[in-house]
């Protein structure tokens, strides 16, 4: 019986340690026993499948020295002190090096420690994924602290959870830690608040949202463009929420620079051309919707040609900035003053609702500008003039409100520049009429249509022929021959003057070298200059130039000019080109004398050498003594300063007799001769010659 409860014990215990040795074999970590001398007195399959082991080998047997050495200081720790012990180690498993964590504890029987326990698990894929994952979260946490965006992560809720060091900064937070589980919405001023908590909102239903910041940092207004995102898993669900504000200060202050220069003048700093239509379309629509008025003033400096051409380009752009500042300093925050181009500028005036409170305003505006500006040294006064209209009571448009200023200002230059006019209803027939003479003179007017006309000047006692007057004549291909009324508006335009001028200048120089090759007498041809002509201060030159390329002297042409040149724009222009003129042999003549604008200054300083009596004197002198005796006394003065007299449009024998009583040498008219064609000029030239 004793021997068969041993066997059955035997058999059992054999049983166990064989479903023990299953168990062990079942599992995937490294399960070994050794006794204190190092050798192995049980291991599991997957051991030995990795290692090669057999029960009884040591660690010598099986691995390298210098694995063994550790391997065994362990399990001499474990030994000594009896208690477990994790150690991280590196085994060769089927010859590759995988890193393992092995848990060794100490195998006590009878309360003796006999020798260690231990098991190893493989953590090499593990491992490798945690030092991935670490490089990846380093990575990324580079890429955040390298943008120079302010990124946040946060909680559905729009609590933060994590954000990155600029963002730090830009909050002004030392460190992002500072900001982490605060409200994001809080961290934005109160202004900004609102569009914030939208936002999150937004986002949070799983839409992109996006809005513009201002906050300030350090003292300084600064924009941000913010966008929250929404995170998502793969279910779709919003999990998270992503912000990324993005410092767009920098390219909205480019932004603002840009549109602030397409819309103000870069010398005066005023609003330039296309923003003073914007506003005035503004303006005319806000008066259209509530009834206020609003008036609109033009402005035309009266001397910027002048003080340029004197003083410089660097002079007249500080008058211009000068007349820039005073206008702004005139009106009120409510009215807008722009600069149109050139020496042009415009005023919106807010709120003026009749033609006399906008005439006050322009003259209030001269009175300002009158006063002397200190440009290059020298104190000037620029002057102006000012044409004005009103909205909505002169005009149901913007457009026809600034057409209807523009006329004002015309007419009141047509009639001597400075001062304030406003528009009236009869401006506008005014400007129609003058509109139509400069098309019609830009249009027809060219050498073939150009026809001269000349009118003898002779002398009174004794008939002889002097000279003649050379009169413009231009044939219109429907209307026929049209007098120079028909085109008077552009003798007071520059180009249009310079082009008739020019134009006149050669049909009478090419008739005066037919006559002169033969060899037919003359004597002098008097040409007229407008005021406008001598505008670009070349008059003189281009007169010379052309007659000597034409090979005609000097001395055979006069110049008339009438003393309005002495009053207009340039007027300095036309001192020195007549003192040129007449040095160089060319006579200068002073047309219709005595009409209103006389003065015995200009005979004194212009190089005159003939005065004009105007028709008009020469009409009444026969029936008004006060006529007469003016013109007795026109007739002396010029006498006692050794200049001619010319009496124009004699008529009668009469008047021609008086002149001569009066000691005048010289008279043109209708009693000696009709305007007639340069063919006319010529028979009749060779009947006096074969006479």
């Amino acid at each position: 019986m004793p021997m068969e409860a041993d066997s059955a014990r035997l058999v059992e215990l054999e049983q166990r340690c064989s479903l023990l040795q299953t168990v062990i074999d079942s599992v995937r970590d490294l399960i070994f026993a050794k006794d204190r001398g190092g050798r192995f007195i049980l291991s599991n399959k997957t051991l030995q499948d990795a290692c090669g082991l057999a029960v009884g080998q040591r660690t010598t047997d099986l691995f390298d020295e210098g694995l063994v050495q550790g391997y065994e200081a362990a399990d001499q720790i474990v030994i000594a002190t009896g208690r477990p012990l994790v150690v991280d180690e590196t085994i060769p498993i089927l010859g590759e090096d995988r890193q393992f964590q092995t848990v060794k504890v100490p195998w006590i029987s009878d309360g003796e420690v006999k020798g260690v326990i231990g098991v190893s698990r493989d953590l090499t894929e593990r491992m490798a994924a945690e030092a991935a994952l670490k490089q990846s979260e380093c990575l990324h946490r580079g890429i955040l602290e390298a943008s120079a965006d302010c990124i946040i992560v946060m909680s559905v809720a729009g609590e933060v959870q994590l954000m990155n060091g600029p963002g730090a900064k830009a909050l002004e937070l030392d460190t992002p830690a500072a900001a982490i589980g605060k409200s994001w919405s809080d961290l934005w001023p109160k202004a900004n608040r609102r569009a914030a908590l939208a936002a999150l909102g937004k986002a949070a239903r799983g839409e992109v949202a996006r809005f513009t910041a201002r906050r300030l940092a350090e003292g300084s207004p600064r924009w941000w463009d913010v966008m929250v995102t929404p995170i998502v898993d793969d279910m779709g669900a919003v999990t998270r929420l992503l912000s990324i504000s993005r410092d767009i200060s920098e390219s909205k202050h480019s932004a603002e620079q840009l549109r602030w220069t397409s819309e103000h003048d870069a010398l005066t700093e005023l609003a330039n051309r296309h923003a003073f239509q914007a506003r005035l379309q503004a303006a005319a629509l806000r008066t259209m919707r509530t009834g206020r008025p609003f008036g609109l003033l033009l402005l035309d400096m009266d001397r910027f040609k002048q003080i340029n051409d004197t003083l410089g380009h660097a002079a007249g752009d500080d008058l211009l900035r000068s007349f820039g500042h005073v206008l702004k300093q005139c009106v009120r925050e409510t009215d807008f003053v722009a600069r149109l181009g050139g020496d042009e500028f415009a005023i919106i005036v807010d709120g003026v609702k009749d033609a006399e409170s906008l005439e006050r305003v322009g003259n209030m505006i001269l009175d300002r500008l009158n006063v002397p500006m200190r440009v290059a040294g020298r104190e000037v006064s620029a002057g102006a003039s000012i044409g004005g209209a009103l909205f909505p009571g002169q005009a149901a448009s913007a457009n026809e409100l600034l057409n209807n200023a523009d006329i004002a200002l015309y007419a009141l230059k047509g009639s001597g520049r400075g001062g304030t006019r406003i528009f009236h209803g009869a401006m506008r027939e005014q400007a129609q009429q003058v509109a139509s003479q400069l098309n019609l003179a830009r249009v027809a007017l060219c050498a073939s249509s150009v026809v001269p006309h000349y009118q003898p000047k002779v002398n009174l006692r004794t008939g002889r022929l002097v000279g003649y007057e050379a009169l413009l004549r231009w044939m219109h291909p429907q209307w026929g021959l049209q007098l120079p009324a028909t085109v008077q508006e552009a003798f007071k335009e520059y180009e249009l003057a310079s082009k008739i001028g020019d134009l006149m200048l050669g049909a009478v120089v090419a008739d005066m070298q037919q006559w002169l090759g033969r060899n037919l007498s003359f004597g002098r041809i008097s040409i007229n200059a407008a005021p406008a002509e001598f505008l670009r201060d070349d008059y003189a030159e281009r007169l010379l130039r052309t007659l000597e390329a034409s090979e005609i002297p000097t001395h055979l042409i006069e110049v008339e000019v009438t003393e309005h040149v002495f009053l207009e724009r340039g007027s300095e222009f036309v001192e020195r080109a007549l003192k040129l003129l007449n040095s160089q042999g060319v006579r200068i003549a002073l047309d219709d004398f005595g009409t209103g604008y006389s003065s015995l200054s200009h005979l004194r300083d212009f190089p005159v050498d003939v005065v004009k009596i105007d028709r008009s004197f020469v009409e009444r002198m026969v029936d008004e003594p006060e006529i007469s005796a003016i013109v007795s006394a026109v007739i002396s003065l010029a006498a006692d300063l050794n200049i001619e007299v010319v009496a124009e449009g004699l008529e009668t024998q009469q008047q021609r007799c008086m002149l001569m009583q009066k000691r005048c040498s010289f008279g043109q008219g209708y009693l000696f001769g009709r305007p007639v064609t340069a063919a006319e000029v010529e028979a009749s030239l060779r009947l006096d010659k074969a006479a």
